[in-house]
């Protein structure tokens, strides 16, 4: 009988955390895997710090997905919410309504989750389960780790910053300011919506300012990360429009 009863309960905790095959994720640099957990680095004087995860249909028929808030851990005193469509405030934890993500198709645009630190230091975890609605077992999950640093410390993180783009919307260049510790090989990429690499700016340590030109990229949604010794510090997105 025992051995049953965990038999089910193992049952239960492996449909729960998404071992469905009818959804997947990935973020602007390639697959992500169920239940994994990503860490995006900010400073506690970032007004809000946005991750965005891309949800793919693995099937050959349409699904109305949702989208589920979980709380894992929290600084007290932060704010986080989430996009789904339409954007919701932070008391909202399940969206109200599904969005279609059409067979084999991959909806880039329309997730996005937001921290604000409110200049507070210290890790807030939160699980984002994206759900069929028409069997909630079906679904998948990552969990992002949103790791805010004061800034000056001695970690070599908090020192390499990244500005948001400007202009944003951009047609033929867009700039960005940046600090990278001297210790560390950083650059600016570029990829587009299927995570391919379109621009790479390499960056250095001397420098404050980098401009990438983007005139010959056909217009749409792109995203730009800081890379830091091989490692995605932070990933914002950028809208290319001529």
């Amino acid at each position: 009988m025992k051995k049953i009863l965990l038999f089910i309960f193992f049952t239960i905790c492996m449909y729960s955390y998404g071992y469905s095959q009818s959804l997947a994720l990935a973020d602007s640099a390639g697959a992500v895997a169920n239940n994994s957990t990503i860490t995006l680095h900010g400073h506690v004087d970032d007004s809000e710090i946005t991750s965005y995860i891309f949800v793919k249909n693995t099937t050959s028929a349409a699904i109305e997905v949702k989208v589920k808030k979980v709380v894992i851990d929290t600084i007290t005193g932060t704010i986080n919410t989430f996009c789904w469509g339409a954007c919701f405030p932070p008391n909202v934890y399940v969206s109200p309504s599904p969005l279609t993500i059409n067979a084999h198709a991959t909806d880039s645009s329309d997730f996005s989750g937001h921290y604000s630190p409110d200049g507070i230091e210290g890790t807030s975890t939160i699980r984002y389960v994206f759900f069929n609605q028409a069997n909630n077992s079906d679904s998948v999950c990552v969990k992002i780790a949103y790791d805010i640093l004061e800034v000056g410390v001695s970690n070599q993180t908090a020192k390499n910053i990244l500005s948001s783009a400007y202009p944003n919307p951009a047609d033929s260049k867009v700039t960005f300011d940046y600090s990278i510790n001297s210790s560390n090989a950083g650059c600016i990429i570029i990829r587009n919506l299927l995570g391919t690499v379109v621009r790479r700016s390499d960056l250095s340590s001397s420098e404050t300012r980098s401009s990438v030109y983007i005139s010959d990229l056909p217009e749409g949604i792109y995203f730009y990360s800081l890379d830091v010794d091989g490692k995605s510090i932070v990933t914002r997105k950028l809208i290319v429009k001529h």
